[in-house]
């Protein structure tokens, strides 16, 4: 992996590789390897132990039911969209053999802030996507411009306060592929050095900041 001073980790490459979308007529994971992505997601960041968050996972008729209250939540928000909008939006479940949709389940009264919760959530959805590719799968966290509706509500059971936080597309990826490294960003346009009284200086390579040998430029 570049960047990290030559070490080599397995993990640290699977963070930094493009995921691999599964293929649409692939084999679905086996039940073994969607516990383990499902543990994975139970391991994020929860302050409190809320737990605020859960899985609704969807494979074979399943699929085409969650793709109908998909259809069903365009129509009820947007009666006049085009039929290929709706299409496309039933279309979805059915890009892989298996779908687990992130529902975010915040506790109420809890003094754990709500975007704590959700954060919590949406560190889920990652940490699938991680586990998937990490057993070999294809996995992609995809999602849509609408979220809610009566039909999606009633068919995956969401309470007032719950939300639809996408959902991951599980399953064989294509044959003959692989993920790739993502284009490195330029740290110095995404991260900063605080160090002291002084001004924010950008990451980079111009002086050293700080006692723990940093090195930044200053913006």
């Amino acid at each position: 992996m570049a960047g990290t001073a030559g070490a080599a980790s397995p993990a640290l490459d699977l963070l930094s590789s493009r995921r691999v979308a599964p293929d649409p007529a692939g084999t679905p994971p086996t039940p073994a390897e969607l516990e383990i992505v499902l543990r994975a997601a139970t391991s994020v960041p929860d302050h409190g132990r809320l737990h605020p968050w859960r899985f609704v996972v969807a494979t074979g008729t399943g699929r085409a039911v969650l793709g109908d209250a998909l259809a069903a939540a365009v129509m009820e928000a947007r009666p006049d969209a085009p039929e290929a909008t709706v299409a496309k939006a039933r279309a979805k479940p059915m890009a892989a053999p298996a779908v687990v949709v992130l529902v975010a389940s915040p506790v109420t009264g809890s003094n754990v802030p709500l975007w704590e919760q959700h954060a919590s959530a949406a560190c889920c959805g990652h940490a699938m996507v991680l586990a998937g590719s990490a057993l070999g799968l294809g996995a992609v966290w995809k999602s849509a411009g609408v979220l809610t509706g009566t039909r999606l509500r009633h068919v995956l059971s969401l309470g007032p306060d719950e939300a639809v936080f996408g959902w991951i597309l599980l399953g064989a990826r294509p044959g003959g592929t692989s993920p790739a490294l993502r284009p490195e960003i330029p740290l110095a346009q995404v991260a900063s050095v605080l160090d002291g009284d002084r001004p924010l200086v950008a990451w980079g390579t111009a002086e050293v900041v700080g006692h723990g040998g940093m090195t930044a430029e200053r913006q």
